[in-house]
């Protein structure tokens, strides 16, 4: 489609994000075939990204408390997903058809709509998987962030980064676990649909948080650009620590959950993890000239 002149790049990203929402339009509440029984023969998260995996205690586990544990870090995954998109969802809504800044004019608030209605979507899909197989979506246990008094630019670069540091941490992890050979069937597909909607939810955040930046840096607003960077910084500090939490390992009866933790949180192979999702993250910051000093 040819573009129209004199609109923002941001709008046409809207348009092209517009059709690629409608060529896959969905009914949220049969999208996923929820098994009847879980297979006890196949895992629930994978076994690679089970936080104690890679710990000594992990091999003093039966093979029964391992599937549970898979099953319990699972639950705790998905109900991490829900709390951190709910907050930033929240945000979103008041953005629609304001028309006061970039990204929130009728082209673009018709796909924001489409945006919040996937993620919405995804709420029920995996508080479907949490209600059936566990004892409901774990309870949002994670700190406020830090939300500083910015400019309307810093404000939106500062929320749409946070956008898409959090769906580049779920989407690395959906992508690892749909494509693991032995991961039951409704897990799967939960991970696959998931991960399909944030790619275009991605392309999004990275067209607003640039939009944001170049309009800061034309205004000459490079030490709000600095603070942005810092507290983006501290978001996937913060991603990395929420993420891994202790509850799984009560739930299949261990002890000393704080001591563990903080084991597991210098294991070579969990730093790994993380650096490979916060690199992603860094990747397009440096892309886009988003940096902690000017």
């Amino acid at each position: 489609m040819k573009k129209a002149s004199g609109q923002a790049e941001y709008v046409h990203t809207a348009r092209k994000l517009i059709r690629g929402s409608d060529k896959r339009k969905f009914y949220p509440f049969n999208r996923v075939n929820y098994q009847e029984r879980l297979n006890h023969d196949r895992w629930q998260f994978p076994e690679t990204l089970v936080s104690l995996y890679y710990h000594p205690i992990y091999g003093e586990l039966s093979d029964e408390t391992k599937w549970n544990l898979a099953l319990q870090e699972g639950l705790q995954f998905f109900s991490f997903n829900i709390h951190g998109e709910q907050a930033l969802v929240a945000e979103m809504e008041p953005r629609l058809y304001r028309d006061k800044r970039a990204g929130e004019d009728p082209v673009s608030s018709e796909y924001l709509q489409r945006f919040i209605h996937e993620e919405n979507a995804h709420t029920f899909m995996l508080a479907g998987y949490c209600n059936r197989y566990g004892k409901g979506v774990n309870r949002n246990r994670n700190l406020a962030v830090q939300t500083p008094k910015l400019s309307p630019e810093g404000q939106d670069a500062l929320f749409y980064g946070r956008i898409l540091t959090l769906e580049i941490y779920l989407g690395h992890v959906n992508k690892i676990a749909f494509d693991y050979p032995n991961l039951d069937k409704t897990a799967q597909d939960i991970h696959r649909f998931h991960h399909s909607d944030e790619a275009r939810h991605k392309a999004w955040d990275k067209a607003m948080l640039q939009e944001n930046v170049n309009r800061l840096r034309a205004a000459g607003a490079y030490e709000e650009l600095s603070k942005i960077r810092v507290l983006l910084d501290s978001y996937i500090a913060y991603i990395c620590t929420a993420s891994l939490d202790p509850r799984p390992y009560r739930a299949v009866g261990l002890k000393d959950l704080v001591r563990l933790r903080s084991e597991v949180s210098v294991l070579p192979e969990r730093r790994e993890l993380e650096t490979q999702w916060t690199a992603q993250v860094a990747n397009f910051f440096g892309k886009i000239k988003l940096c902690a000093n000017y």
